[in-house]
């Protein structure tokens, strides 16, 4: 029988306390931020309740010493809360950007001979292609479980930790983007305002007026750069080690790309956008085993290749 004091090390063990760190880092951020420009959120019951049978897995598989299952359960629990946490500070962005970027950004993409309206009208006379779009379109939160699973199952804890900092540094990136380039987007622009669930929380951030919201009803924000382009190329480059999934993942990636510029409402300058973005999150993340211990670093990276 184990020791009451052994048992305890067990269960608050963490294979992820940089990562913790980082999501309070951004939470305390966030938090001084809305303090500063009267940003109000408001949180039930039923927000924090999805998180107790997280930790309730995290414990369980600590307790039983289940390390592929511990692997999975905290991964999970720490994306949903540093996704949580990112969010708010998307919304922050928006309420303290400057003038709307949705004029230049148009005629960019037409100095590209890039027409966004005569492609989507294209699409909306072919529904089969829309639908099927759609569909793809909607699948990167499911990539998202589907790489927490797998490389927890694989034990692949430095896979995981380098997807949890790509996503943080690729939608700080992101945030800082629509705080400097703020824009509705083409669904305002030409008149599918229908579609875009997220315009009137867009328009209240920018009005000032009335910054109170509700946590469970949070939603995208940021226009420019296209985060889930930013997203589509990170996840293609997740599982680059994966074998067949990985090159099914690319696959649907490549049609989702196609998609993001209907179904989120994008400029096309925004996709080229998040694939900068992502170029420059990767820099950071791989760059950051450098600057801690330049020593160090190339045996870590033959060390995960090796993975």
């Amino acid at each position: 029988m184990p020791s009451r004091s052994l048992v305890l090390r067990r269960l608050l063990r963490s294979d992820f306390a940089p990562e913790w760190a980082g999501v309070g880092a951004v939470t305390l951020l966030a938090a001084a931020w809305a303090m500063s420009i009267g940003f109000h959120l408001r949180v039930a019951f039923q927000d924090g309740a999805v998180f107790l049978p997280a930790t309730a897995l995290i414990l369980a598989a600590h307790f039983f010493a289940s390390r592929r299952f511990s692997l999975i359960a905290e991964y999970f629990t720490l994306i949903l809360v540093a996704t949580t946490a990112l969010t708010v500070l998307s919304y922050l962005a928006m309420a303290s950007s400057g003038p709307l970027f949705d004029r230049q950004l148009l005629a960019a993409d037409q100095a590209l001979g890039l027409d966004w309206l005569a492609s989507f009208r294209w699409l909306l006379a072919h529904p089969l292609a829309y639908r099927s779009l759609q569909v793809v379109y909607g699948t990167l939160v499911y990539q998202g479980l589907y790489f927490c699973v797998l490389f927890g199952l694989m034990e692949r804890k430095q896979d995981l930790r380098e997807m949890f900092w790509l996503l943080v540094a690729a939608c700080l990136l992101t945030c800082a983007g629509g705080l400097l380039f703020p824009a509705f987007g083409t669904f305002k622009t030409f008149g599918f305002t229908s579609l875009a669930a997220y315009l009137p929380d867009m328009e209240r951030l920018r009005s000032g007026h009335d910054l109170n919201f509700e946590l469970s009803r949070l939603t995208g924000v940021i226009s420019f750069p296209s985060f889930h382009t930013t997203m589509a190329l990170a996840y293609t480059y997740g599982f680059r080690r994966a074998g067949a999934i990985g090159w099914l993942v690319a696959a649907l990636n490549l049609v989702m790309l196609f998609s993001i510029p209907f179904f989120g409402g994008h400029y096309f300058v925004d996709m080229i956008a998040g694939a900068g973005v992502m170029l420059a999150a990767l820099g950071l993340v791989r760059l950051a085993p450098l600057l801690r211990n330049p020593a160090a670093a190339p045996a870590k990276q033959q060390a995960a290749l090796a993975n």
